[in-house]
């Protein structure tokens, strides 16, 4: 058999073994994310953010749900920032760490971020499903300090005002983006006192 043959079959296996295993992690993490699927954020609209947001050195962004890494990375080149990602789905887990290996400035953990404690970012990026906003804004609303960013992308956060409503400019990554700041951002009310 010709060489190119038997690398061609060897290439559509590896496929089909990524393929599955991406499968197989995604239906694992599908009790703990409640519908929520792994799905990289597109460039355009981690750029669209980062324009908004100006970072430096001394910022520490969390992404919940943090995917391959691509968030991270891209903010870390950018801005020098400190960043933690937390990932559930461990086809995921892996890809973040392998995309974002050597750099000791990007900490990711493979772990529930509903059982993390998120107090110490000064810009949270989430892309999660609508079915958790609700759920997200108490846990935002009782671990994050005064001035910090949260950045949304397609779905708001029930209750909160948004600072702005960024739209990249594409036709096929061009859903909103929700840029907040506490307190400004979220009741006042419901916000809980630190003694």
């Amino acid at each position: 058999m010709p060489i190119w043959f038997l690398l061609s079959i060897f290439f559509l296996a590896v496929l089909f073994a990524v393929k599955l295993l991406y499968l197989l992690t995604t239906g694992w993490a599908l009790r703990v994310t409640r519908g929520a699927l792994f799905i990289p954020t597109p460039y355009m609209r981690i750029k669209t953010f980062l324009d908004a947001i100006p970072m430096s050195s001394q910022n520490l962004i969390v992404d919940l749900g943090c995917g391959d890494g691509r968030v991270l990375k891209a903010a870390r080149k950018r801005y020098g920032v400190k960043t933690l990602g937390f990932e559930i789905n461990p086809f995921a887990y892996i890809t973040a760490k392998l995309r974002n290996l050597g750099d000791k400035g990007i900490k990711i953990k493979w772990r529930d971020f509903w059982k993390e404690d998120i107090s110490d970012a000064t810009v949270v990026f989430c892309y999660l499903f609508p079915d958790v906003m609700k759920r997200i804004a108490q846990k935002l609303e009782a671990e994050l300090n005064p001035g910090t960013w949260v950045v949304s992308c397609n779905f708001p956060i029930p209750g909160w005002h948004a600072k702005k409503v960024l739209h990249p400019d594409s036709h096929i990554h061009g859903d909103p983006i929700f840029i907040y700041q506490l307190p400004n951002s979220c009741p006042l009310s419901e916000r809980p006192i630190n003694l």
